[in-house]
């Protein structure tokens, strides 16, 4: 999606231009600490990171320069991109899926990242089947969740870890998959194909596999709810809905999104995707009236009230479904989330750094965007990534709510980093466009100047033709110039 460029904008690419020098600055005094044995100061770091910064620049200069000279010369077919991303999307779900399979069934993830002992979880211990005994009831309405689906896969493959592990993998699997839906659909191609790459072999996020908590599953929801809200705001700023069907839309989505942030409270930073609402560029229709800046409030307005109504209403559910009250059941989720509710922007710092040292390629190419703020024009496709960054992911490693939930700050800056990478090689259309009609223009005229140059003949060439009259040199009376013989008509020329 497009978005426009408001004053709001440029506060945002300040806040996260600093995010990208933290973020290079911690990486920078990790790797020396760890892998050097020194210990860095922070202030060291931070001047570091401004003196690379330059290079930084340089290197995104140098690979716009080499793509416009390269787009200019060659042009690729649609449908070879079209296959080469087939072949990229293939790859990573198939190699992808062995990888997890390898690590978690053939080589152990005690190998990699996990003590076995450590797995058996409160919620592995209430999704053990046992006979005439239930699902306990649960605050946390992901959590239940969670363990009503491992329960369920317990009851094929048995009480054991390796059923939790399954559970995880395809998960994990499908996860993927949405993922390069979600970004395919609201940032383009290429950072649709670098996410998926990345996280198809991130050891960061298929450590999660050997987690038993509700990690992997919310994060699949997260991005379907996500695809969802993308898929509204897209197709209302392309004006697909007329108005009164795009308010009923926009009631199913508040009812969703209002059912997720009751599973887990984290749900409410996929509200910030309705800033597209406003911000999304328009596209006008012959046949559709133009979209207005109060069909703009009433669809947001709707939303967020039937967001607010799915919200309470799930615990009026609740309590009908357990025979409580009403108030005891909201009760308990605010104080729930009160008491184990905590966050850090440096939570997941162990699980982002085992991806090290993809995680620096990473921050580098997610820096590109620094860069690109001011030549991106008034309309932009990634601010709303920003924003989103910003607020609720402002490094990798960050982790909130009642479980850490790195996975969805590493999928944020998977996104950036696609996105900065696509606006350094794909970037300047215009003038790539621009360059080729120059190009052809020059060579027409070098044709134009350049005429035909003949070799001279060695060999001798015929007279000339001399034009003549015929004439006689006897001169022929008049009279005698008569050829014509008369006959009479009945004379048959009869020789006898």
């Amino acid at each position: 999606m497009t978005y426009r460029k408001t004053w709001f904008s440029y506060i945002l690419w300040i806040l996260y231009a600093g995010l990208c020098v933290m973020m290079l600055a911690s990486l920078f005094q990790w790797f020396m600490m760890y892998y050097m044995g020194k210990v860095v100061l922070v202030s060291v770091s931070i001047v570091g990171i401004f003196l690379i910064f330059p290079l930084l620049l340089g290197i995104y200069a140098l690979l716009r320069v080499v793509s416009r000279k390269v787009r200019t010369k060659y042009t690729i077919q649609a449908h070879t991109l079209t296959m080469l991303e087939a072949f990229v999307v293939a790859f990573c779900f198939v190699f992808g899926t062995l990888y997890r399979i390898q690590a978690a069934v053939f080589s152990g993830l005690d190998y990699y990242f996990l003590d076995w002992d450590c797995l058996e979880t409160k919620y592995f211990e209430m999704a053990v089947v046992r006979a005439g005994e239930g699902i306990a009831p649960m605050t946390h309405g992901m959590g239940y969740l969670y363990v009503l689906c491992l329960s369920v896969i317990m009851s094929f493959l048995g009480n054991k870890i390796m059923s939790a592990i399954f559970l995880h993998l395809i998960l994990q699997v499908l996860s993927l998959i949405v993922c390069y839906l979600v970004v395919r659909k609201s940032a383009g191609r290429l950072p649709a194909c670098v996410t998926l790459v990345y996280l198809s072999f991130s050891s960061a996020y298929m450590s999660r596999i050997g987690v038993i908590d509700p990690e992997c599953l919310y994060f699949l929801f997260y991005l379907l709810g996500m695809y969802l809200i993308v898929s509204v705001v897209r197709n209302y700023c392309r004006n697909y809905y007329v108005k009164s069907f795009a308010v009923w839309i926009f009631m199913i989505l508040g009812i969703v999104l209002g059912i997720l942030i009751y599973l887990d409270i984290r749900s409410v930073t996929l509200l910030f995707f309705l800033v597209g609402i406003f911000t999304g560029k328009k596209e006008a229709d012959e046949d559709l009236p133009t979209i207005t800046v109060g069909q703009n409030i009433l669809v947001f307005g709707v939303v967020e009230v039937f967001c607010v109504l799915a919200f309470f209403g799930s615990f009026l559910v609740d309590a009908l479904g357990y025979g409580t009250e009403y108030m005891t059941e909201l009760s308990a989720w605010g104080n729930y989330y009160l008491s184990e509710f905590w966050g850090s922007v440096l939570a997941c710092m162990d699980q982002f750094m085992l991806d090290f040292p993809f995680n620096i390629l990473l921050i580098v190419t997610a820096s590109f965007l620094v860069f690109g703020f001011r030549r991106s024009g008034k309309e932009q496709n990634f601010m709303l990534w920003i924003l989103l960054c910003v607020c609720t992911a402002p490094t990798p490693m960050t982790g909130y709510g009642v479980l850490p939930y790195g996975t969805i700050a590493l999928f944020v800056w998977c996104v950036l980093a696609g996105l900065g990478l696509q606006n350094c090689i794909m970037g300047d259309s215009a003038q790539v466009v621009q360059a080729k009609i120059e190009e052809i223009n020059a060579a027409a005229q070098v044709d134009e100047a350049e005429k035909p140059r003949f070799i001279e003949n060695p060999l001798p060439l015929p007279k000339k033709h001399v034009k003549r009259e015929m004439d006689y040199e006897y001169p022929v009376a008049e009279e005698d110039m008569k050829f014509d013989i008369e006959v009479d008509d009945a004379d048959d020329f009869d020789i006898s």
